[in-house]
């Protein structure tokens, strides 16, 4: 596969034509929904061809944060919601002219390269698919040109919102941990990561503990500073918005050093305990 890589230029214009002709009552989402989306999907979606050669886009998340979901159906105006198993809920599409819609956002507009491939295959399925059956539409040309991120958009919140972590530890005696990060499988990604590094003017990229896992992670207080400005811009929707929320109240407290003071440590280590839970809810 080729990369051609462009610099931050999201094209949703065949999007707004798909949209009028499928769904010409219900009103468009923002560009800026749009590209969170395409974040999200990079970190959470799954394209599914079944071995009937049958099509579904899935997102899944947990019960506990079905409001996303729920955002997700509500603003696209098409899926549906559903729950998987008691601990956790989908949105899926496995409608021809919702899948040629959802195409037509995330065609020459993904950011990572191992979402390409299988974005890629997800086409080849679709082309098949929809020269089948009563319902027939035409196929679809791969656009292989990969967007970097950007601090000027929202897909890195989106994305963030699927994959990253606002991490901090708080020990019984004086000291701290303060971190932010993002994994990823595949070296083919590492290139993504890198660029964040450049976006935020700090951190490092190494390879996890886990096999072909590599991470990107900025940590300590003075660092992840750099990453406000962002965050405060572009609004994360799930329930990393409260870990985010936390973490910055936490970064304040380590200013104002209440580390240093037992009874406010206490405290401190409460809210270390729930960013790290809002990070796997």
């Amino acid at each position: 596969m080729k990369f051609s890589y462009l610099n931050n230029n999201f094209d949703f214009s065949l999007f707004y034509i798909k949209h009028k002709t499928y769904l010409p009552n219900k009103s468009y989402p923002s560009n800026k929904f749009l590209t969170w989306f395409i974040g999200f999907t990079e970190g959470e979606g799954s394209f599914i061809v079944n071995n009937r050669g049958d099509l579904a886009f899935v997102i899944t998340q947990s019960t506990s944060d079905i409001k996303i979901l729920q955002f997700i159906q509500e603003t696209l105006g098409f899926g549906k919601v559903i729950a998987q198993s008691v601990n956790t809920s989908k949105y899926v599409t496995q409608s021809k002219r919702e899948i040629d819609i959802l195409i037509s956002i995330l065609n020459g507009n993904i950011v990572l390269p191992s979402i390409q491939a299988k974005f890629n295959n997800f086409i080849k399925g679709f082309n098949s698919w929809v020269t089948k059956g009563k319902i027939r539409l035409d196929t679809v040309v791969t656009k292989n040109m990969f967007i970097l991120p950007s601090l000027d958009n929202s897909w890195l919140a989106g994305f963030i919102d699927g994959e990253g972590c606002f991490t901090c530890s708080i020990s019984e005696k004086k000291g701290y941990s303060f971190n932010f990060n993002i994994a990823q499988k595949g070296e083919i990604n590492v290139k993504i990561l890198e660029h964040i590094c450049l976006l935020f003017k700090g951190g490092i990229v190494s390879k996890h503990a886990v096999e072909n896992v590599y991470e990107y992670r900025i940590g300590g207080v003075k660092n992840c500073k750099k990453v406000f400005p962002y965050f405060d811009k572009f609004t994360l929707y799930t329930k990393k918005s409260m870990s985010y929320i936390l973490w910055k109240q936490v970064y304040n407290d380590l200013g104002d050093k209440c580390h240093l003071d037992k009874s406010k440590r206490l405290e401190m280590i409460e809210k270390a305990r729930m960013i790290n839970k809002y990070n796997i809810l």
